[in-house]
C-alpha cells in the first residue's frame, strides 16, 4: 500500500485498511457511523451509501461533517428516494453518483434542484443516452439555477477554459495511478466500472489490456481533437466503440469554455478603455 493511492473499500474492511487514504462504502449508513472514528477522518475522502431508501437517522446525528456520496443503482426507481437525504445538507456535502442509464436525466436534474452535486457514471452509452447527456450538459451550462457541479461536465469545462491536460480518468476517479477499488471479495481493480465487466482484473492487468486495446485504434485516437482530455476513456471495454456522442458533449463544453474566455477578455478590454 502506498500513501498516494486512495482505496475504495467496504466498511467491513476498515480494520485492514485503516491508516490508508480511503473512500468507505456501505449499504447500511449506520455501519459507517459505528465503525469510522475521528482518526479515520484525516484520510477519508468521503463515504458512499449503496442502498438508497434506508434509514438515515444515524447520519443526521453524526458529529463529523463527512462528505456523503449517494450511489444510485437504478435511476428510475431511486429518483423519489433522493428527497429524504436533503436534511443531510445541514452538516454534510452530498453528491449523487448516477449511472448513465434510462431515467438518469430526470434524476440528475432533481438532485441539482435539491442542492446536491452530481457525478455521472459513464460506460459506453448508446445514441439515445448521449442525446440526454447533451441535454444535461446544456442544462449545466445555461440554467441559471444550477449552483452545484455536474461531473464530468464541470471539471472538463474548467480544463478547456484553463487549457489544462486533465483527463476523464482523473475526473471520474479511475486514474490507475491513484485509485484502487477493492471488491467485497477483496479483489483489487481500478474502479467499480471494471468489476461490472466480469471478474475484477487487477490494476496492472487493466492497464496492460487498455494499452493493447488502444493500440488497435491508435490512429483514430491520435487524430481526435479531444485525445488529451479523453485519453481513450471511451474506448473501454470495446475499443471499436463509436465516440461521436462523446465528442458532441466534449465539443459543447469546449465551445462554451472558449466563449466564456472571449467574453471575459472583452470585459477586461472595456475596463481598461474606461480607465
Amino acid at each position: 500500500m502506498t500513501d498516494s493511492i486512495v482505496y475504495n473499500i467496504s466498511v467491513e474492511m476498515i480494520e485492514k485498511y485503516r491508516g490508508e487514504n480511503l473512500i468507505v462504502r456501505s449499504h447500511d449508513p449506520s455501519e459507517l457511523v459505528k465503525k469510522l472514528n475521528e482518526e479515520d477522518l484525516d484520510k477519508l475522502s468521503y463515504v458512499q451509501i449503496h442502498t438508497l431508501g434506508v434509514g438515515i437517522d444515524d447520519l443526521l446525528g453524526w458529529e463529523y461533517a463527512v462528505p456523503i456520496d449517494l450511489a444510485v443503482q437504478n435511476p428510475l426507481t431511486d429518483l423519489p428516494l433522493l428527497y429524504q437525504y436533503a436534511p443531510l445538507l445541514t452538516n454534510h456535502a452530498v453528491r449523487v453518483s448516477v449511472p448513465v442509464a434510462p431515467g438518469f436525466l430526470n434524476l440528475a436534474k432533481l438532485a441539482i434542484s435539491l442542492d446536491f452535486s452530481v457525478k455521472l457514471e459513464v460506460l459506453q452509452p448508446g445514441r439515445t443516452l448521449f442525446e440526454e447527456m447533451i441535454q444535461l450538459a446544456h442544462y449545466y451550462l445555461h440554467q441559471s439555477t444550477v449552483s452545484k457541479p455536474i461531473e464530468y461536465f464541470h471539471s472538463l469545462f474548467l480544463a478547456f477554459y484553463h487549457n489544462t491536460p486533465l483527463t476523464l480518468w482523473s475526473i471520474q476517479e479511475e486514474d490507475p495511478t491513484r485509485i484502487r477499488y477493492i471488491t467485497d471479495q477483496g479483489e483489487e481493480a481500478v474502479s467499480k466500472r471494471f468489476t461490472e465487466m466480469g471478474p475484477a482484473p487487477d490494476s496492472v492487468l487493466v492497464i496492460r489490456k487498455f494499452i493493447e486495446a488502444r493500440a488497435a485504434f491508435q490512429e483514430e485516437c491520435d487524430a481526435c481533437e479531444f485525445r488529451v482530455n479523453c485519453s481513450g476513456y471511451f474506448k473501454w471495454p470495446r475499443p471499436d466503440y463509436n465516440c461521436d456522442g462523446a465528442k458532441s458533449v466534449f465539443r459543447m463544453l469546449k465551445d462554451a469554455a472558449i466563449e466564456l474566455r472571449k467574453d471575459l477578455a472583452q470585459l477586461g478590454e472595456r475596463g481598461e478603455n474606461r480607465s
